[in-house]
């Protein structure tokens, strides 16, 4: 039995000192090697790394774009009144922006704006949830170094790992002849931004609502954002707040949902740019990637408007672009109500788009 032990104890010690670098070396979500990003197909923890590379760098960017994926699109550059870093993350949720703001101001680290793209993802998504998935765990900052231990031990799942693995070798052998993304690793590094010359190449057919099953309205999320309003009043923060546009297959399965009441309670707690509903922008599919991403063509719209207040009258009639306050917000909300009873998602394609800007030019 003895031996028995012992041979069990020098295979864990043999396993061990095998496995642990491997994973280390591979590093599927980016953990290990934060400081060098490497884009390898697997979707990486950008909430740990972006919060990593903003308290590592403390006085390089003075504003924050936050949000979920959605907001990745947008160029911040063209966000003229601070350097600011986009700090989406995939399924970016208030309470998980709010912590992340305490840790920054409590580190020394005081931004002077603060923008937030809020959407059906702020509203119906639990961000407990994201402790159980590896690319979107937070990093216990403020923990104790077996809180901090315990971050880094999950990602040494055997079967999460070689999971990641099959899909680091089918990314690699779809890209071989070259890099899909070269400019990767300092984009994230420093602008925070997705890719912003993807042509928004849509399949219209069979197209559906980007929904889960773990979607649930989540009062919470209001809370917390009342939280973040009231962090950037106690130091001075220009909080900005506004709505994603939500390609109008999502928006419609949203509104059926509940979040007309989300649109209608957050005008409560603070005003903000509204860019929901249905739209000339939200049903023309040309518009997004898919029935979730919207692309920068679409972000530049949203910076017009909140940066250099340009606005479209017929964009606006439809609720688009809309400065929202608990003193109008009613009249939104009757916008967005009446456009539920009309509206009718059109069968659009790339000929309808082309027809459409031919009939505007003449």
């Amino acid at each position: 039995m003895k031996k028995f032990i012992i041979k069990c104890i020098c295979f864990a010690l043999i396993l061990g000192i095998i496995f642990v670098p491997f994973a280390v070396i591979a590093d599927p979500y980016n953990i290990f090697h934060v400081n060098h990003p490497k884009n390898n197909g697997v979707e990486p923890n950008k909430n740990y790394m972006k919060m990593n590379n903003v308290l590592k760098h403390p006085d390089k960017y003075d504003s924050f774009l936050f949000g979920s994926s959605r907001v990745g699109f947008i160029d911040v550059s063209r966000m003229d009144d601070g350097t600011y870093y986009d700090m989406m993350y995939s399924e970016g949720t208030p309470a998980e922006h709010l912590e992340n703001l305490r840790v920054m101001t409590e580190r020394g680290i005081v931004p002077e704006n603060v923008t937030i793209g809020v959407d059906d993802i702020s509203y119906f998504v639990d961000p407990g949830l994201h402790m159980g998935q590896l690319y979107r765990l937070p990093f216990p900052w403020d923990g104790t170094i077996s809180d901090k231990t315990g971050f880094y031990l999950r990602y040494f799942d055997m079967i999460t790992l070689s999971r990641s693995i099959e899909v680091m070798i089918k990314h690699k052998e779809k890209y071989k002849d070259g890099d899909n993304d070269p400019e990767y690793p300092v984009r994230l590094l420093e602008t925070g931004t997705e890719k912003l010359d993807i042509p928004a190449n849509f399949n219209y057919e069979d197209a559906e609502a980007w929904w889960s099953d773990y979607y649930y309205p989540r009062e919470q999320s209001l809370e917390d954002i009342r939280q973040i309003r009231e962090l950037c009043d106690k130091y001075g923060i220009n909080l900005r707040v506004f709505t994603n546009p939500i390609h109008g297959i999502t928006y419609a399965k949203d509104i059926d949902n509940g979040y007309l009441v989300f649109l209608e309670e957050l005008a409560q707690i603070t005003p903000y740019w509204n860019f929901s509903g249905f739209s000339d922008v939200t049903l023309d599919y040309s518009n997004y990637y898919e029935t979730s991403h919207y692309s920068p063509v679409v972000g530049n719209m949203i910076v017009d408007v909140i940066y250099k207040g340009k606005t479209d009258k017929r964009l606006l009639s439809q609720g688009f672009g809309m400065y929202v306050t608990k003193d109008n917000v009613g009249e939104l909300i009757q916008i967005l109500k009446d456009q539920a009873i009309n509206y009718a998602l059109p069968v659009n394609t790339y000929e309808d788009t082309i027809n459409r800007a031919e009939d505007d030019e003449e």
